[in-house]
């Protein structure tokens, strides 16, 4: 009897239960695809902090050059005032 509810199970829902191994195997396939998405995020997420960076010192750059000359307007200021 146990066996026809068995076969019965199977054909409900297409097939046995795959054994600890086989369910393992899948595991470690889709473990090695994330894998390889995360690497590739990772490696995208470093360009574009690389990116930011450089965009961050190029803004510290003009930043400072604009406050060199604003000291040298408002000198300048200064000393045609007196």
């Amino acid at each position: 009897m146990e066996h026809q509810e068995q076969e019965h199970e199977d054909e409900v829902y297409g097939g046995g239960i795959p054994d600890e191994g086989e369910m393992d195997a899948d595991v470690d396939m889709s473990r090695a695809d994330d894998d390889d998405s995360n690497s590739k995020d990772l490696e995208d997420m470093k360009k574009r902090l690389k990116e930011i960076e450089e965009e961050a010192g190029a803004l510290r750059e003009m930043q400072a050059k604009v406050e060199r000359e604003m000291g040298s307007v408002q000198v300048l200021s200064l000393i045609h005032c007196e």
